[in-house]
């Protein structure tokens, strides 16, 4: 498998696997202001991620997929959805309705082509 070269504005955000009940993060890199493109996923602890400071950057816009990307190292979903309620990543596996393992909110799915998502430093 090749590597997928990042720019300098890549950031990585927390996302959560239901399955596991554990957090991993994704490396995102933009395409521009508006657009931004998953490139791998890896393990980290929650306190790892805080301390790197995944949770700091605010952003919105469309999500594509790197060739290379993996999705999630414990259940390897690649698509994901956003908690109405705390705004967290979460693993999809096309549930009609899911329950938030971050704050426990359950709703139904609504697709949507834009997301806000949180990062950090990379």
């Amino acid at each position: 498998m090749s590597i997928t070269r990042i720019s300098k504005k890549a950031f990585a955000i927390v996302a959560e696997c239901p399955n596991e009940k554990k957090p991993y993060g994704i490396t995102v890199d933009p395409i521009s202001d508006k657009e931004f493109k998953f490139v791998w996923a890896f393990k980290i602890s929650r306190e790892g991620a805080s301390r790197e400071g995944f949770d700091k950057k605010k952003v919105h816009g469309s999500i594509q997929y790197d060739a290379n990307y993996n999705g999630c190292p414990y259940c390897g979903a690649k698509a994901f959805y956003i908690c109405g309620k705390c705004g967290s990543v979460v693993c999809y596996h096309d549930e009609k309705e899911v329950t938030c393992p971050v704050c426990g909110y359950h709703a139904g799915v609504q697709e949507s082509d834009e997301f806000d998502l949180s990062g950090g430093g990379y």
